[in-house]
């Protein structure tokens, strides 16, 4: 049994760090203008639509989810903003030594921490006004949303470049 739990803590933690790689991927080409501000609010628009249809959201649900779902990503978002700073700095030096690698991992470890604590804490908000089976549903609708939007990207002439 402890096997188990300890199996699913661990694969939550790859998942919720691959929706931030997929999410920062997403950003990344938003940043780097390959996303025109039209295609931004086509992306925003498709992602409410698509959550929303998915995970079954009732107006008065989704009047309430949308904000904090929104205000969760957007701590996300800081959160990679500062480990990706983090991880210049680490780049430009050439040889670490142990002890700044041994920071190096115990950062990394505490990003992913802050992320997890995030994400818990807004799940929780979430439940108190969207049912649970919604919101258990919400990492896997946004595992297959990025998915099918880095393919829609990746199909258009301006990624093959």
């Amino acid at each position: 049994m402890r096997i188990c739990i300890k199996i699913k803590e661990e694969m939550k933690m790859k998942i919720l760090i691959l929706m931030v790689v997929v999410w920062g991927s997403t950003l990344s080409l938003c940043a780097q203008g390959k996303l025109s501000e039209e295609k931004r609010k086509e992306f925003e628009a498709q992602k409410v639509a698509y959550f929303t249809q998915t995970l079954d959201l009732t107006p008065e649900e989704a009047a309430v989810f949308w904000p904090l779902y929104n205000e969760m990503m957007k701590k996300f978002r800081e959160q990679d903003v500062k480990l990706r700073e983090l991880q210049c700095e680490t780049h430009k030096t050439k040889k670490l030594t142990e002890e700044q690698e041994k920071q190096r991992v115990m950062d990394l470890l505490q990003h992913e921490q802050k992320m997890l604590d995030i994400k818990k804490e807004y799940y929780q908000k979430l439940m108190k006004v969207v049912p649970a089976q919604k919101i258990a549903c919400l990492d896997r609708t946004e595992r297959k949303f990025h998915r099918q939007l880095l393919q829609k990207i990746c199909k258009e002439p301006e990624c093959r470049k």
